[in-house]
């Protein structure tokens, strides 16, 4: 099972991105502050202050991302779901290498199987979870998120089902229009299975 420091590597990467912008503010606020002791108020005292706002940028991305997932945790709806198999998020680049996120197979309020993609962000060449074990998920208004501690080896009612690899009958899917989160591209999607943006690549769960 995967240690509680190699789940939380999403956390990890807002903890940086939070300090780059702390760091970018120190610089900023300090580096103004001896322009304005030797010159007085003047223009050169304020370019430094573009630091800041950059700084500020930094900061304010992690709180929201943060919030949003807090959020979902919170209000969204919970679910038991099965680790399917991983897929490369390659829409976005965290220390030159793709995200690894999770599939997951789950049963919905209505016992109808659903697929989707957990933003996990495992980095590349990371253990990961082994596939068939159990995790729980929240989803919330078409949004996902997961609790780390939650994974075991808990066999859930109709998992063979679950993760059985037959594929699907084109006469049942249902096709949706969707927009791309990250690129904003439109496409046709399956609805209640996750698909991948043939734009950017990235992943969406329609």
């Amino acid at each position: 099972m995967m240690k509680i420091q190699e789940m939380n590597k999403v956390d990890i990467v807002y903890k940086i991105l939070a300090a780059m912008g702390a760091f970018f503010i120190m610089i900023g606020l300090t580096v103004s502050a001896i322009f304005t002791a030797i010159e007085g108020v003047s223009v050169f005292a304020l370019i430094p202050m573009l630091f800041v706002v950059i700084g500020i940028g930094f900061v304010l991305g992690v709180a929201i991302q943060k919030n949003k997932k807090r959020k979902i945790l919170r209000k969204g709806k919970k679910y038991a779901a099965k680790i399917y198999g991983y897929v490369k998020d390659t829409s976005i680049l965290v220390n030159g290498s793709y995200p690894t996120n999770v599939k997951v197979h789950y049963f919905d309020e209505k016992h109808v199987e659903r697929e989707a993609i957990i933003p996990t962000g495992f980095p590349t060449g990371s253990s990961q979870y082994a596939i068939g074990m159990t995790m729980d998920i929240y989803e919330y208004k078409g949004k996902y998120s997961w609790d780390p501690a939650s994974v075991r080896n808990e066999v859930l009612k109709g998992e063979a089902e679950l993760m059985d690899d037959k594929p699907v009958e084109p006469e049942k899917l249902n096709l949706i229009a969707v927009n791309c989160p990250n690129c904003g591209s439109s496409f046709q999607a399956a609805k209640g299975y996750a698909s991948k943006c043939p734009y950017c690549g990235g992943y969406i769960n329609a």
